[in-house]
């Protein structure tokens, strides 16, 4: 699975305005993610893996809170970076 694609539905997830939508791209996220690192021809680099962890925590707070607003806002890198009060 590209690089791009779990960045893709990783982002897809963090900007879900429907609360009712948010915890199935939540979980789309994470199998895209999953399949990315299970690959066995993919070569993951550290800082990529390192992305992934932090795709993963935030994903995790997505689906406890259920407002991606609580999470952050997604950096034109990709990253996460924190939004109001946490």
């Amino acid at each position: 699975m590209a690089d791009s694609q779990w960045r893709n539905l990783y982002k897809a997830a963090v900007i879900e305005a429907d609360p009712e939508k948010i915890e199935g791209r939540a979980k789309a996220a994470e199998l895209a993610i999953n399949a990315h690192v299970f690959s066995d021809h993919q070569h993951i680099s550290g800082a990529e893996r390192m992305d992934m962890q932090n795709a993963l925590s935030a994903l995790d707070a997505l689906k406890v809170e259920g407002e991606p607003s609580a999470v952050g806002e997604i950096k034109r890198d990709g990253s996460v970076g924190k939004k109001g009060k946490l």
